[in-house]
């Protein structure tokens, strides 16, 4: 391991965010903002919701450009960005391996000599897929069943194999299901923002299954705390799940946005869907006892901000 990869004692000042017009990269880059960091916003179009003096640079994960590679030097590097979202269907698969899977691995090995910490956004909501367990621990066998998950999963593997090869300083953190402002259900980026938006529309809400599958939502801003703490104190190569560690199932969320909209739900029943896992629920032990980490905001909590937030837009 070469002098530039060993840890570092001292604290990293810069923060690089790659995907950073998404959803959880808008709160991020306001969150690192506030806490002082020098910041460099990445991703293909500019986003009107990024701190003011921020470094903008604009491009293409697939062919970084050479001002991102520079900007890494001596950064935390938050890995956000992902152009697919879990489906049942593999006609994506191959543009999804180019475009995360191949583009990751292309900066990995750009990048294998530079002195950075590589924060990796994963998916603790599909990386497991089918258990029984009530909670998933860190340890738990990963059987994705969707392309989005085995993508995730394979990214991951790389940063071990590049941190075993190379000394590449990196953290893994397995998100479950992130919800709050700037989520946009016209994305395809929640499903608290499409149920919102259903909702209050009036738009009938298809319902995979009986409605009874369990999903562990956390509120954005606990996301963003948590990634903040993993970029600076997370033990080097190791995987942390980042989620509320309760379970709501997707008719009692129906009822809950419901409530605080006062309106009906207009629900529409259909087949359940082979890529649905049945309970996702994070055990979230580790965070916790390595880096004092716990939600902030419960579920009703964390939906009252979200539709104040709408209210406000």
């Amino acid at each position: 391991m070469t002098q530039g990869l060993r840890p570092r004692s001292d604290p990293r000042k810069k923060v690089v965010i790659l995907g950073a017009s998404g959803f959880i990269g808008i709160n991020l880059a306001r969150r690192s903002a506030e806490q002082g960091f020098d910041l460099t916003c990445f991703a293909r179009k500019m986003s009107d919701h990024w701190p003011i003096g921020s470094r903008v640079i604009l491009g293409d994960l697939a062919s970084p450009p050479g001002e991102l590679l520079e900007a890494m030097e001596g950064a935390i590097v938050f890995h956000l960005v992902s152009s697919t979202r879990p489906t049942a269907a593999t006609d994506e698969a191959v543009a999804e391996i180019a475009t995360n899977l191949m583009a990751t691995v292309g900066l990995l090995e750009a990048t294998k000599g530079l002195d950075c910490r590589w924060v990796f956004s994963s998916s603790g909501g599909t990386v497991y897929g089918q258990t029984d367990a009530t909670r998933i621990s860190e340890e738990h066998p990963t059987v994705p069943i969707s392309s989005y998950g085995t993508v995730k999963l394979a990214i991951e593997r790389y940063f071990s194999l590049y941190g075993a090869l190379h000394g590449t300083d990196y953290v893994i953190a397995r998100i479950s299901n992130p919800f709050g402002p700037h989520q946009s259900a016209a994305k395809g980026q929640g499903l608290i923002a499409a149920l919102f938006e259903r909702v209050a529309s009036g738009t009938p809400i298809e319902i995979w299954g009986d409605g009874q599958n369990i999903r562990d939502f956390v509120y954005i801003d606990d996301v963003t705390e948590a990634l903040a703490l993993l970029g600076q104190r997370g033990k080097w190569g190791e995987i942390y799940n980042v989620g509320s560690g309760a379970g709501t199932s997707v008719i009692e969320l129906v009822s809950r946005i419901s409530r605080i909209l006062d309106a009906p739900a207009k629900l529409v029943y259909a087949p359940a869907r082979g890529v649905d896992v049945r309970r996702n629920v994070l055990d979230i032990s580790k965070i916790e006892s390595n880096l004092g980490w716990r939600p902030a905001y419960v579920l009703d909590e964390g939906i009252s901000l979200t539709y104040r937030w709408r209210e406000g837009r």
